[in-house]
C-alpha cells in the first residue's frame, strides 16, 4: 500500500512507495555515456530530486509525462547534502488512485464554484450592459479552465485553483477600495479586476503549471488583451469606448515594462489595480513564507521578497471598558 508521508518528512535510507506528481522530466548522460532519467518530484509540501537509472529506465522509462500522477517505488539518498530519490519502479497512477489528492497537488481552499457564481453575481451588476454581457461572455468562455489553472508558475498562488482565488480576492479588494474613491469608474474597475490576468489561461499549462510556448514568447499580459480584442471584433463590441480602458487595465497591470507591462497605468482605474493586483500577490508571497519560521518568527530567506519575513509581534486585543 502506497505511503502517505510528504516529501519533507522523508529520510535518507527510507524505502518508499507512494505517489508524487511530476514536475519535470529530463534525459541525461552519466560522464561513462549511460542515458537516466533526471526527475523531479513534488506533492503538497514540497519538491525532491529522483534520478532513474538506465536499468530502471529501460524497464519503467515511458507512460508517464509532466503533470501526470505517478506511482513511484524507490529509495532515499543523500546526494551532496541533499536528499534525491533513486526510482527503482514508477507508472502512471490516476487520480482516483490517491486517497487524498490534495498531499499530492497542492489546490485552493476556497471553494471554486461558489467564488466563480460570486464572480458572475459581480460582473451582472456591471453598467452599461454591453460591458456587464462582455464580461460574462469571457467569464462563461473560461469558466472550466479558470476553476482550475493557477496563478502562476511558482511565485504566487501556485497552485490549483490559484488563479480563480487570486482574481476574486483582487475583486475584492478593489471593491472596497471604490468605496473610498467615487472618483473611480466601478464598473470599469470592477471588469479589469475580474479579467486582469485572463492571460494567464494560455501563458501557463494547467496540467503542468510550465509556461507554454506562447507563454514564454508573447506573456500573458499580451495573450490577455489580445483574447479580449478578438471577443470584442466577435462581438461587434470593437468601437465601444470601454474597450480601449479595458486593455489598458490589463496592459498596464505590472506597473512598469520592466515587470512585463508595455506601459504603466494611465488612468484612475488602471492605477487601481496594477497595486491592489501587486498587494495581493505581495501578501500571498509573505503568506507562504511565514508558513515556516524560526523561533524568533523569521522565514528562510525569500528571494521575491528579497529578505527574510517576519512574522510580527502578537499583541493581546483590548479589553472593552464597561460603560
Amino acid at each position: 500500500m502506497a505511503s502517505t508521508i510528504l516529501i519533507k518528512d522523508l529520510r535518507d535510507g527510507e524505502q518508499i512507495l507512494r505517489f508524487f506528481e511530476m514536475r519535470s522530466k529530463t534525459l541525461r548522460k552519466t560522464k561513462g555515456g549511460q542515458i537516466y532519467l533526471d526527475l523531479k518530484l513534488g506533492d503538497s509540501s514540497g519538491e525532491i530530486s529522483a534520478k532513474m537509472w538506465p536499468e530502471a529506465l529501460q524497464k519503467w522509462g515511458e507512460g508517464f509525462d509532466l503533470g501526470d500522477i505517478v506511482k513511484v517505488e524507490g529509495r532515499i539518498e543523500i546526494f551532496r547534502d541533499r536528499s534525491q530519490l533513486i526510482v527503482d519502479k514508477i507508472r502512471k497512477a490516476e487520480e482516483s488512485e490517491v486517497p487524498d489528492i490534495s498531499t499530492i497537488i497542492r489546490i485552493t481552499e476556497c471553494n471554486v464554484d461558489e467564488v466563480f457564481d460570486k464572480m458572475v453575481q459581480l460582473a451582472e451588476t456591471v453598467k452599461p450592459a454591453e460591458l456587464s454581457n462582455f464580461v460574462l461572455e469571457i467569464l462563461e468562455r473560461v469558466c472550466d479552465q479558470f476553476k482550475l489553472a493557477p496563478a502562476a508558475k511558482m511565485i504566487h498562488h501556485a497552485y490549483r485553483g490559484g488563479l480563480i482565488e487570486h482574481t476574486w480576492s483582487v475583486a475584492l479588494k478593489v471593491l472596497a477600495i471604490l468605496e473610498t474613491e467615487p472618483k473611480i469608474n466601478s464598473a470599469l474597475a470592477i471588469s479589469g479586476a475580474l479579467l486582469h490576468d485572463i492571460g494567464k489561461l494560455q501563458e501557463i499549462s494547467t496540467g503542468t503549471r510550465t509556461r507554454t510556448v506562447e507563454g514564454r514568447l508573447i506573456g500573458h499580459v499580451i495573450l490577455g488583451t489580445t483574447f479580449l480584442r478578438s471577443v470584442a471584433l466577435e462581438l461587434g463590441l470593437e468601437n465601444e469606448p470601454w474597450l480601449v480602458d479595458l486593455e489598458h487595465i490589463l496592459l498596464s497591470h505590472h506597473g512598469e515594462p520592466g515587470f512585463g507591462s508595455p506601459v504603466r497605468p494611465f488612468t484612475r482605474e488602471a492605477i487601481l489595480v496594477h497595486f491592489v493586483d501587486n498587494l495581493d500577490s505581495r501578501l500571498k508571497i509573505m503568506d507562504e513564507a511565514l508558513e515556516s519560521v524560526d523561533s524568533d518568527g523569521f522565514s528562510q530567506y525569500n528571494k521575491w521578497l528579497e529578505g527574510r519575513a517576519y512574522a510580527g509581534t502578537e499583541l493581546e486585543p483590548l479589553e472593552e471598558e464597561n460603560v
